[in-house]
């Protein structure tokens, strides 16, 4: 496969400011642990994947999105390199965040596709400023079949179990 198409996908990205759109301060940064891809390493990293992996019906799923650097280099690897129309691309493409501005500049920057404002450590997580849509969907995306989404109720009058630290070579609970 040609690999003419990174100089396109680098245009892509560039296009968008590093970091820019969202007002990230200290406190903010402390809070979230938000720390953003630039464009060179996400395409140094993309360069050394084989990328058959972006394929048509791949899925590829950013579960701490941000704004999108790394979704919008694989949405137009699949259009470039695939051949894919943008709309087909944007069906493989799934990103997450716990930040609802960087839910909406990362959906802007994609033109669309699937881009939640959920925390994908903790997806049954209701998170302010997540609409019941995106609760629902996080459910569906991770959830496995059959899985009750609730906490399993404690005996009337126990205490929580405590877990210990391993020690040595085995796990004491």
């Amino acid at each position: 496969m040609s690999e003419e198409f990174w100089p396109l996908v680098a245009e892509k990205l560039a296009e968008h400011g590093y970091m820019s759109g969202v007002e990230r301060t200290i406190d903010r940064i402390r809070a979230t642990g938000e720390v953003f891809t630039p464009s060179g390493l996400i395409l140094e990293m993309l360069a050394n994947v084989d990328v058959s992996i972006f394929s048509p019906g791949n899925t590829v799923l950013d579960p701490a999105c941000g704004d999108g650097q790394f979704l919008v280099a694989a949405k137009w690897i699949k259009v470039y390199a695939f051949g894919m129309s943008e709309v087909a691309a944007l069906c493989d493409l799934y990103g997450i965040d716990i930040m609802r501005d960087n839910v909406d500049v990362c959906k802007r920057r994609l033109g669309g596709g699937t881009v939640l404002m959920g925390d994908a450590l903790r997806p049954n997580a209701a998170l302010d400023g997540q609409t019941e849509l995106e609760r629902q969907m996080m459910a569906s995306l991770f959830m496995e079949p059959g899985a009750k989404n609730r906490k399993k109720p404690r005996v009337a009058g126990t205490k929580p179990r405590k877990r210990r630290a391993a020690v040595g070579n085995s796990a004491l609970f």
